[in-house]
């Protein structure tokens, strides 16, 4: 942002932000770039931040929020109830998505979110292979811990759930579309529909080149990302052994290890993606289309 609009937008903020702040709804204000059906207009404006979106004619005059104050565009984006955030690396009960968890055997990953087996009917625990399967490794019927071992979680004590199957990871040069698993928890008051810090997802869309995201994980918490590539070929050291995947979602970088199994969203929290690599620079998904059909689950 140029320094006179910033200046112009601060200046105009000052003098808004108490009028702002009294509306129904709002929670913050701030200043940013316009984001217009889900993409980044580049725009300088004032962000107005509400807890939740409500339709213009359920909000009285005096509580709507003005396209433009003096000359300065705005824009209304969902937030949520804003808390002190807790840990997403202790036990809790219900476990709700962004929350640590793992096979016995290994460190510890994030869970995803619930998603329902199509032939049961069941809810199952979505994350990553090498989160609830040990990159194969596993047997059905294993031990799925909350949180994961490395963060304190221990097995029987902890145990929330069995890992009831996985998509294998093959090694070498033969593709990869997903790396995916699902667990069946041992009682359903043990886990939440809710992702920590976003809320329910709202179905499923497919990803778009420049589309914001976000995700909730075990290490990063919550964070915002942009999609750059929906077509990538990538390989992916597991511990020194390479896996290739194709047609994956590559976004800025908002994730470190531990957050392989968050659920990947867009801002009408509708699932894009199930996040499983990345590096300092660049996050990886596997599209969630494709994690749902081999999976077998919606």
């Amino acid at each position: 942002m140029k320094k006179s609009t910033t200046a112009k937008i601060s200046k105009v903020l000052k003098q808004s932000e108490s009028k702002l702040l009294k509306k129904s709804n709002v929670v913050g204000v701030g200043i940013g770039k316009k984001i217009k059906g889900g993409k980044r207009t580049g725009r300088a404006c004032l962000k107005v931040y509400v807890e939740k979106k409500v339709a213009k004619e359920r909000l009285s005059k005096q509580d709507l929020v003005p396209p433009w104050i003096a000359e300065v565009e705005t824009d209304v984006v969902e937030v949520g109830k804003i808390r002190p955030l807790a840990s997403n690396r202790q036990r809790s009960r219900p476990a709700r998505g962004g929350a640590s968890i793992g096979h016995y055997k290994i460190t510890a990953g994030t869970l995803g979110c619930l998603v329902k087996d199509k032939k049961t009917g069941k809810a199952l625990i979505l994350s990553n292979n090498h989160v609830l399967a040990n990159s194969n490794e596993a047997q059905k019927g294993d031990s799925i811990i909350q949180p994961g071992a490395a963060d304190g979680g221990k097995n029987p004590k902890d145990k929330i759930a069995e890992l009831e199957r996985w998509v294998k990871i093959s090694f070498g040069n033969r593709a990869n579309t997903v790396d995916a698993a699902v667990a069946l928890p041992l009682n359903d008051k043990d886990v939440s529909p809710a992702i920590s810090s976003i809320g329910i997802p709202k179905g499923t869309v497919k990803g778009t080149v420049g589309l914001v995201i976000q995700k909730t994980g075990r290490t990063t918490d919550h964070t915002l990302g942009e999609i750059q590539d929906i077509h990538a070929t990538v390989r992916v050291d597991y511990d020194g052994k390479t896996a290739l995947f194709r047609n994956q979602i590559l976004t800025s970088a908002m994730s470190q290890g531990g957050d392989s199994g968050s659920l990947v969203l867009d801002q009408k929290r509708r699932a894009v993606g199930l996040l499983f690599a990345g590096s300092d620079l660049v996050t990886i998904c596997n599209p969630i289309g494709d994690v749902c059909k081999l999976l077998d689950v919606q």
